[in-house]
């Protein structure tokens, strides 16, 4: 039986190291930069071609993916972890915008907390997927019906 010999063509390209290194999926960044671009654009023809709007939410693309960048480092054990406390706090966080929200474009969804507002429903969107998954990996597979 011939042993299989790796040459340099199955070496990894030194791009895709570092992509592997970082934890990020070449396809999906290529797909949000683009999306992010594409609404840039949108938003150059919708609001009157104003640079100064297209800065600003440039500014606001760039720290997201920052952010996912960052987000990408942190091993799954730990978001495994903290999902059931990110859950908690954003329910705590709502019930406190119930109590002192500020309002907003017609509805109380906003936290003041002095150097920026705070929309407490945007850590629920990630909070939410994240105990469901938490909840149903204690669970053997495969769920029964009345588990879902």
């Amino acid at each position: 039986m011939a042993r299989y010999r790796a040459t340099h063509f199955d070496a990894p390209k030194p791009k895709e190291r570092l992509l592997t290194r970082i934890h990020i999926d070449l396809p999906l960044l290529t797909g949000v930069v683009l999306l992010a671009g594409y609404g840039l654009l949108v938003l150059f023809s919708a609001a009157d071609q104003n640079m100064d709007l297209i800065y600003r939410q440039g500014t606001r693309a760039a720290l997201a993916l920052a952010v996912m960048i960052g987000v990408a480092q942190i091993p799954p054990v730990q978001l495994k972890f903290w999902s059931p406390w990110l859950y908690g706090a954003g329910v705590l966080l709502l019930a406190v915008v119930l109590i002192v929200g500020e309002i907003g474009k017609g509805a109380q969804r906003w936290l003041d907390l002095g150097l920026f507002r705070f929309q407490p429903s945007e850590l629920v969107k990630l909070a939410v997927p994240m105990m469901l998954a938490w909840l149903l990996a204690r669970r053997p597979l495969p769920l029964k019906a009345w588990q879902l």
